[in-house]
């Protein structure tokens, strides 16, 4: 399972445990370095946003503050659920 965050990062999962994984560009191509392993889903989303948080431009604790907001909302969106709800009419 490939959960896609942005292009930076994603979170994969095995049978096993979940990865963080960092993107890097490599002759025009983004490949994928596993950076830390985790036993639960909760547990990597966490570490990550933490990660995304120290890593961020944020200079002082004001723009810290907006940074975990738009955090905290890119890992929503990319997270949630998506369904598609189709309707069969059936016309007889």
């Amino acid at each position: 399972m490939i959960l896609p965050i942005d292009d930076e990062y994603r979170i994969m999962g095995d049978k096993h445990s979940w990865v963080i994984q960092k993107g890097r560009m490599r002759e025009g191509e983004i490949t994928w370095e596993s950076v830390s392993w985790f036993t639960s889903l909760e547990s990597t989303v966490n570490h990550l946003g933490q990660l995304m948080v120290r890593t961020s431009d944020a200079k002082t604790l004001a723009e810290a503050l907006i940074a975990i907001e738009k955090i905290a909302t890119k890992l929503t969106h990319a997270l949630s659920p998506k369904f598609e709800v189709t309707r069969k009419v059936n016309i007889c």
